[in-house]
């Protein structure tokens, strides 16, 4: 019998290491990512005054080769977004954070949208008109953490540092304020896009 030379058998072993690395990689692939996110003042349907802050996020969604019914079941999304705010009495520039989340049953592939909104009395207070300064979202699949890609965070946030410590400090921060930023089926928006919105996992009533 004639056994493979020394560089042989590493070159063996490097090419099956890397094609189960390979193989590893593509089982993980993301099942769906931020592709865009847009702020807009938008007036409800239901003629009330003011105008509201909304918050539209975009997926992807590429279900995995095989997944039932090809779909991708129980998306979650979170938010969370700070704004620079004018002084008050002299004092420096101030950040007001807001965070929600929203948890889709199933997302069928292509594209998907899910928004957020903040009422006409905050917005007509703090003067918020176009997008925060600083804005982060997190995607969760079945309770397991998607990877975030660069369209999931706001310009001013270009490093990992610099995302890591707004998400850290913000979370606090916006804990403060939590069940002012709400999800569209809790609004009067509700009804609103109805070819374009997705059914939701509704947490509150349990």
């Amino acid at each position: 019998m004639v056994y493979p030379s020394i560089a042989l058998r590493y070159f063996l072993v490097t090419l099956a290491v890397g094609g189960l690395i390979l193989l590893s990689g593509v089982s993980r692939a993301q099942e769906v990512e931020v592709a865009t996110v847009k702020f807009s003042n938008v007036r409800a349907p239901n003629g009330g005054a003011g105008t509201w802050l909304e918050s539209e996020v975009t997926l992807i969604v590429k279900p995995l080769a095989g997944t039932p019914g090809q779909m991708v079941s129980r998306v979650r999304i979170g938010v969370l977004f700070g704004f620079e705010l004018p002084a008050i009495s002299g004092a420096t520039r101030r950040l007001e954070h807001y965070r929600a989340e929203a948890e889709c049953v199933a997302l069928e592939p292509g594209r998907a949208s899910i928004r957020f909104y903040l009422p006409p009395e905050l917005v007509k207070r703090d003067q918020l008109h176009g997008d925060p300064r600083y804005w982060a979202v997190e995607l969760f699949v079945a309770g397991r953490p998607v990877p975030a890609v660069k369209a999931a965070y706001a310009v001013a946030l270009a490093s990992p540092e610099q995302r890591k410590n707004f998400q850290t400090r913000g979370s606090a921060a916006a804990a403060a304020n939590d069940g002012i930023l709400l999800p569209q089926f809790l609004t009067p928006f509700v009804n609103d896009h109805p070819r374009a919105t997705n059914a939701f996992v509704r947490h509150e009533t349990r």
